[in-house]
Order: structure tokens, then C-alpha cells, then sequence
């Protein structure tokens, strides 16, 4: 963490309530760098999407939703399917 903020990236904050408390944030750069490194996993997740096909795609898919606890599955299911 110390490296983040020594860069730049992160700003560590005193809590107002309890001077204790450290609250980070990122700075403008650290925005910056999280977006661009956002828009590349995104693009490397579309490139991989469009390779294994839509069959894989529905596999991982179903993978990930198996993974989730029931009360998120139930959460998500009710996100997806609204009454």
C-alpha cells in the first residue's frame, strides 16, 4: 500500500470520526490507471467471448452462478427475471 501511495495512485485519508481509521482513495492517476486497466480486461474478456463461442460462453456463465452463495443466486435471479 505504502508503494501506491509513495506513486501516486492512492491517497490514505484520517477518519473524521476516529483518527485511527485510514480511508484510501484513488487519486486522479490511480482513476486513471484502474479505467485503463478495466478497459483491458474487458477487451480481453470480449476477445476470449468471441473465440470459445457462445456454448463456452454459457458454460462459464453457468459455472460463476453455481458458485454463488443462495441468498446472492437468489438476489441475481431476481435481478435477471423481474416479475
Amino acid at each position: 500500500m505504502r508503494t501506491l501511495v509513495e506513486d501516486g495512485l492512492v491517497e490514505s485519508r484520517v477518519g473524521t470520526r476516529d483518527k485511527r481509521e485510514r480511508h484510501l482513495v484513488l487519486t486522479e492517476k490511480g482513476q486513471a490507471l484502474e479505467a485503463d486497466l478495466a478497459e483491458a480486461q474487458r477487451a480481453r474478456m470480449r476477445a476470449a467471448y468471441r473465440e470459445v463461442g457462445p456454448e463456452a460462453v454459457d458454460g462459464f456463465r453457468k459455472v460463476l452462478e453455481a458458485m454463488m452463495d443462495p441468498d446472492m443466486r437468489r438476489h441475481f435471479n431476481a435481478l435477471k427475471d423481474p416479475e
